[in-house]
């Protein structure tokens, strides 16, 4: 791996895994005050939809980066993180779903995991332990007669460990992940032959390592080491939703027992975990046995502490290497469209200076929030027809725009740099133009709403195919269209709402009334995993309880003309509105525009977020 150049785009996106110690420690942001519960000791699920920072916080909590972020020795950690990542690396051969009616699925399926962990430990150690000399090679080797050892051979490892005695720890850590790595070929192999044979099931004649009797004691066995962190074991189990069902409950096993003061397990999934059940039945849960964090959940409700995130990241990215020389104040690199924001604060003056007489909040400054920027956009929806003329430039629209998810405040500022770097050839690029960072943003609004549906389609039916799920391509096209058509007729709901004369115009939100129908939930659930909403809670009408509340991306507030700043009101709505607008969008939005929005819901009033 090596580390970015001066000529390296400051807001590219890398795959944590792809990063060296030292790119990641300059441009991590330690967001951990925020989710602490991540560096606490014990098991603890992480969930959040693709782009929200889960695998660059795992991939800095590795002994690498920590060594360096706190000028330590590797004996002088808090704890040893170990990356498992499952998604590009995935336990889950097609042929172990042959075995999921059978007996054995449960042993074999943890034998996989545990050898596949068990890799991953002593690969993570042969790079953590690579400054460690000849001096504990005897402790070293005593923890491999006296513990990995005889471990293998109750687990009915027949071959011979033979270490020799003055080898580099380092370099024993690479010959046990070698053993591992063909234990976990031995099974596949043996899973693969079944599949040949199905009628004629081959006995399994090879080890057996499961978590209590093998993974737990060898991990304990490890921390005795006196140059290994003075702390747990982080197993740091990274897209976990890609694991199978049996592979799951496995996990959700070790998590259940109580060796977090050894080992604690840290899960993250993209909001589709399979379970929370156990090979024995009972659930785990949430806080009895783990802990959970939702990283939307964090961001989405807190504007003011994600833009301070964001703007950190920024910070560090245009202060990387030769970027030194650029002011690195994001607002001043992304600037807004003047001529506009002074439009705007026109008419935040005309606005406070009318509230005595014609305000609707409790203060002026209420009604400045609420309607200035409503009533810009408005205009522009008038006789010129100019509503698309709206500027999405700006630090703080581009933030608000890219929803809590870091990626997508990333992604388009790296367009927007070679947008920038193209047309000012050789000379350092000191700002992006307020042209250039609309017609992205846009551009990015568009492909969501577009030609992201066809990648959902293939992603939904490869997920499904490979997890020997039965819904078939013809069922993920039905749900991904339905979801198309609620995305239009709520983004054209909000449009509505925001040029309406009501008032409260900010809107992103809706509740629904009632319970449910499982086929709602089911495009709503497609949705929030893709990132189009991020979903929440509110009090019901009736007040005896919650239902649920869908929050629409900001990311598509270009698409469909919306105000990306704030939000502060939902409208409660039907199963039945849900079911018109996912089956026939045209015909409800027809409805809605000629009846009006106040007519076709009811509101209801969010607490203003910071």
């Amino acid at each position: 791996m090596t580390s970015m150049t001066l000529t390296d785009n400051p807001f590219k996106v890398l795959t944590p895994e792809d990063m060296d110690a030292a790119d990641v420690q300059a441009l991590f942001v330690d967001v951990f005050t925020d989710f602490y519960k991540i560096l606490d000791q014990g098991h603890t699920m992480v969930s959040g939809p693709r782009g929200c920072g889960k695998s660059m916080m795992f991939r800095y909590l590795l002994p690498d980066c920590q060594r360096l972020a706190r000028g330590c020795a590797l004996r002088q950690l808090p704890f040893c993180g170990v990356l498992v990542s499952i998604k590009n690396t995935a336990p889950n051969l097609t042929e172990l779903h042959r075995l999921e009616t059978q007996h054995a699925d449960a042993i074999l399926n943890e034998h996989i995991l545990t050898v596949f962990v068990a890799s991953k430990v002593f690969s993570s150690l042969a790079s953590a332990a690579a400054d460690v000399g000849t001096e504990h090679s005897a402790a070293t080797n005593g923890f491999i007669n006296t513990v990995l050892a005889p471990r293998l051979i109750m687990a009915g490892w027949s071959q011979s460990l033979s270490i020799e005695p003055d080898i580099l720890p380092a370099e024993v850590f690479a010959q046990c992940a070698s053993i591992f790595d063909r234990l976990y070929v031995e099974v596949n192999q043996y899973t693969r032959r079944l599949a040949i044979a199905p009628e004629h099931p081959l006995p399994y004649s090879g080890a057996l390592c499961g978590y209590l009797d093998f993974l737990f004691p060898v991990l304990q066995g490890l921390r005795s080491l006196p140059f290994l962190a003075d702390g747990p074991f982080f197993l740091l189990i990274d897209d976990a939703d890609y694991l199978n069902r049996t592979q799951t409950r496995v996990l959700n096993s070790w998590v259940s027992t109580r060796t977090a003061g050894d080992v604690s397990i840290k899960i993250s999934t993209q909001l589709r975990y399979k379970t929370l059940s156990t090979i024995a039945g009972p659930a785990i849960q949430s806080p009895h046995d783990f802990q959970e964090i939702n990283i939307a959940d964090v961001y989405t409700s807190s504007r003011s502490l994600y833009s301070k995130r964001v703007e950190a990241i920024v910070r560090k990215r245009l202060m990387r290497g030769g970027w030194a020389e650029i002011d690195a104040d994001p607002r001043s690199f992304f600037p807004p469209d003047q001529e506009q924001e002074e439009k705007i604060r026109a008419l935040a003056k005309k606005i406070k200076d009318a509230w005595p007489d014609s305000g609707k909040g409790y203060r002026a400054d209420d009604d400045v929030a609420r309607y200035s920027r409503p009533e810009y956009i408005k205009s522009l929806a008038g006789q010129s027809k100019s509503t698309s003329s709206y500027s999405y430039a700006g630090f703080d629209q581009l933030v608000h725009i890219s929803s809590g998810l870091i990626r997508y405040f990333l992604e388009p500022a790296a367009q927007m740099y070679d947008e920038e770097r193209a047309r000012i050839e050789h000379a350092p690029v000191r700002s992006i133009r307020q042209g250039i960072q609309d017609v992205v943003i846009r551009a990015e609004s568009e492909r969501l709403m577009f030609s992201e549906f066809d990648k959902m389609v293939e992603d939904e039916a490869t997920y499904a195919a490979n997890h020997a799920a039965t819904e078939t391509l013809e069922n993920v096209q039905v749900v991904t269209e339905q979801l198309r058509n609620l995305l239009r007729v709520l983004g054209n709901t909000f449009y509505q709402k925001l040029i309406s004369e009501d008032s409260e115009r900010r809107v992103f939100s809706v509740a629904i009334s009632g319970a449910p129908d499982p086929e709602l939930i089911r495009v709503f659930d497609m949705g929030v995993r893709y990132g189009y909403f991020h979903r929440s809670s509110i009090g019901n009408k009736d007040g005896t309880g919650r239902t649920r509340l869908y929050v629409l991306t900001r990311r598509l507030a270009p698409h469909f003309n919306l105000d990306p700043s704030s939000f502060a009101g939902y409208l409660f709505v039907t199963n039945n509105i849900l079911f018109d607008a996912m089956h026939n969008p045209d015909k409800t939005l027809r409805k809605i525009k000629e009846a009006g929005v106040s007519q076709s819901f009811e509101q209801g009033q969010l607490t203003l977020f910071d």
